[in-house]
């Protein structure tokens, strides 16, 4: 099936990146903070010890699309399967597909946004929990 196909004159399609564009202004922060979360979780050692290094944008870039990715897929994907309950797997896919490469083109600059939350966030975050570790080492080794 070619992707074209897939989308054109697809009302589903369309108010699917409709909604994004208007919800994702609104929970912009809210996935920065779900992306610093996560990341703080998985370097959590490393900040302690105090040898954390900050991510490059390319890898902030990578974490905020994933979680981009898992809210979208969570959404659309039961709303494409329960509209078009007639297609096979492939077709299903290559919808999806076509709808992720719409959304993402006309969301760019809000990933930007994104990317630039989490990595205020990040630091702020990494900051006092640097700044904790300090303040207890101090306590007890003094």
């Amino acid at each position: 099936m070619v992707l074209k196909n897939t989308i054109e004159n697809d009302a589903l399609a369309e108010k699917i990146v409709r909604y994004y564009g208007y919800t994702e202004e609104i929970s912009l922060k809210n996935v920065a903070k779900v992306v610093v979360k996560l990341m703080i979780n998985e370097y959590f050692d490393s900040i302690c010890s105090g040898e954390f290094k900050y991510p490059s944008k390319e890898e902030m870039r990578e974490w905020v699309l994933e979680e981009l990715n898992r809210r979208f897929d969570e959404k659309v994907v039961t709303a494409v399967e329960k509209n078009y309950p007639d297609l096979s797997e492939e077709e299903i896919e290559a919808k999806l597909e076509a709808i992720e490469k719409l959304y993402e083109k006309e969301h760019e600059n809000q990933v930007e946004a994104v990317i630039n939350a989490a990595s205020k966030e990040l630091r702020a975050r990494v900051f006092a929990l640097q700044k904790e570790v300090k303040d207890l080492k101090k306590k007890y080794t003094t």
